[in-house]
């Protein structure tokens, strides 16, 4: 059986409630999402390439990179304790996601107040070269 982390009060860690809200993200799933690290404002995760995610050249398709930029961020911005919905969005496309096995998304929060969360993601490959960047505007439900 795996020990729940907790927090100083007993509360089940940051990182631990944010893997509960991937577990019940039927298309996190889907895509194959693994959150790596996340704390409070951060988040860390990646996807591996797979024919499934692909786009007619054989990269990974543009909307699978923005869906993982979106979640993490997402989780990121859920990390201070409130549900969060996208408001506004914008990614920058820099290099296609090819020749590495694993697609990494790294969101920080830049501002959480009492009801909006912006958040910037960065995606790169295995060998840390940035493939896409993406800001994220989140309402606090």
């Amino acid at each position: 059986m795996k020990e729940k982390m907790t927090d100083k009060d007993g509360n089940a860690s940051v990182s631990e409630r944010m893997n509960e809200i991937i577990a019940r993200n039927p298309f996190a799933a889907y895509i194959g999402m693994e959150l790596l690290e996340c704390k409070k404002g951060y988040a860390r995760a990646r996807i591996r390439l797979s024919p499934r995610l692909q786009n007619i050249y054989g990269g990974m398709h543009g909307g699978c990179v923005f869906s993982l930029a979106d979640t993490v961020a997402g989780v990121a911005a859920a990390s201070y304790g409130n549900k969060v919905t996208t408001l506004d969005a914008s990614i920058n496309f820099m290099r296609p996601v090819t020749g590495t096995e694993y697609l990494f998304c790294e969101a920080k929060v830049k501002r959480s107040g009492t009801n909006i969360s912006v958040v910037c993601a960065e995606m790169t490959g295995g060998d840390g070269k940035l493939l896409a960047d993406a800001s994220f505007t989140y309402y606090h439900m």
